[in-house]
């Protein structure tokens, strides 16, 4: 089994490595905030030796999943595999009517969390967006939510309010004293609040305890808040995309 580039396209960076089989390996993460993908593709692959495979999940748009296409044919003359959500993959079984529809990051860090870690599962990653999934013991998916991350809810309220005006990331204290540690801190507070209480509601539907799964750009700034029992798992959808691109092994 050869090397494939498994790659997350999100909507605030892209992350990839090298899946050898199963394992990682140079894994690095570069906000598009500092370059163009573009510049970020001509920097960070042109070093790389040419992979077996290129496999992606993207929510990025149809701008970026061209962009990765083109830089990767006239690269390498390979075809990037954009992952699209099935009906059920690796045991687990998709809970969205139209599977399409679910994403495709969400649907390979489910099928990653569920081979690693078993069920009953949540997943709560922590990006532009923050999504909560939930998978069972027995694989099935049972659905999920989608939250504003924090940045957005900042910039929601920076946007939408005449007196806040711009704000840097303040400090993080209970009650603040100046308005910017009270945007970072009441944006910060209210993502912690709902994951807590929706992971601990779906514990309690299914009368068991659930392994608790944190992923994402902003999950390290939720995870010293949040509940005692996550697990920090940077790289899930990477992983998920291993265990995909070995469903799909052409070999």
């Amino acid at each position: 089994m050869g090397n494939t580039l498994v790659v997350d396209a999100g909507n605030s960076s892209l992350k990839w490595a090298l899946a050898h089989g199963l394992e990682l390996d140079g894994q690095a993460r570069r906000p598009y905030r500092e370059a163009t993908l573009s510049e970020i593709l001509d920097s960070g692959w042109s070093e790389l030796a040419k992979p077996e495979r290129v496999m992606v999940a993207s929510v990025a748009g149809d701008a970026a999943q061209e962009t990765l296409r083109s830089w990767v044919a006239a690269r390498w003359d390979e075809d990037a595999e954009f992952v699209v959500p099935g009906r059920a993959s690796h045991g687990v079984i998709n809970a969205y009517m139209s599977p399409e529809r679910l994403g495709a990051d969400r649907w390979a860090a489910l099928i990653a969390a569920y081979r690693r870690f078993g069920g009953p599962c949540c997943i709560v990653d922590c990006g532009t967006a923050v999504t909560i999934d939930a998978v069972s013991a027995s694989g099935e998916h049972l659905g999920g939510l989608i939250l504003p991350g924090i940045t957005m809810m900042r910039r929601a309220l920076v946007e939408n309010t005449q007196q806040i005006g711009p704000v840097s990331r303040g400090q993080v204290s209970l009650l603040a004293r100046n308005t910017e540690d009270a945007v970072t801190a009441g944006t910060l507070y209210t993502v912690v609040a709902a994951v807590d209480r929706i992971v601990a509601d779906v514990a309690a539907e299914l009368g068991e305890p659930v392994v608790r799964l944190a992923t994402g750009g902003d999950a390290q700034m939720l995870l010293p808040l949040l509940t005692e029992g996550w697990r920090h798992e940077p790289d899930l959808v990477l992983h998920g995309l291993a265990f995909l691109a070995e469903e799909r092994d052409p070999q």
